[in-house]
């Protein structure tokens, strides 16, 4: 059987077609594939590269720490009793220049391995004066938190706070205090 110029032509145009969109079949899903892993590996490159970066600035961060570590070892005062917390609360609001108008002892908390002794006060200064004295409290107190905090203005007086606030030191159990 002989296939006429016309037939033949158009079984190989049909061969053609037939491979075209079979290949299309075919190689379109590994491409998409192919274009996503691609993406893929750059977003892992890139995080690669942080972290080589973030590995080689860890001695200068193990000095800074190192450094810090031994600055907090220097502040960290301890207290015994709430007269202890008082006092610090005293000096540091000399040092900022607020005026402490009440303080009040309130009912300690036994946790375990450590006491909680709650202080609260009111303390009336410029907004200046109470963000060095609260920040002074925080930084330089050891494990002292100020919680509970209400700042109103004053009167028609806008410049001058009064803030209300509690303070939680935190007391370590020593023999003194178990007896």
């Amino acid at each position: 059987m002989a296939l006429s110029k016309r037939e033949q032509t158009l079984l190989i145009v049909t061969i053609l077609i037939v491979l075209v969109v079979g290949s299309w079949a075919v190689f379109l899903p590994l491409i998409r594939n192919w274009k996503r892993l691609g993406g893929d590996v750059t977003v892992a490159q890139r995080e690669l590269d942080g972290y080589r970066q973030t590995i080689k600035t860890e001695p200068e961060w193990r000095g800074e720490y190192d450094k810090l570590r031994a600055q907090l070892g220097a502040k960290i005062e301890s207290f015994e009793q709430t007269s202890d917390v008082l006092k610090k609360v005293e000096e540091v609001g000399a040092q900022a220049g607020v005026v402490i108008s009440q303080r009040r002892e309130l009912p300690k908390t036994d946790r375990g391995v450590y006491r909680e002794l709650p202080v609260q006060c009111r303390v009336e200064a410029t907004t200046e004066s109470l963000v060095k004295f609260l920040y002074a409290l925080r930084t330089g107190s050891g494990f002292v938190s100020v919680e509970q905090m209400q700042v109103v203005t004053q009167g028609n007086n806008s410049s001058v706070l009064r803030c209300d606030f509690v303070i939680h030191a935190l007391a370590g159990k020593s023999e003194k205090t178990k007896s």
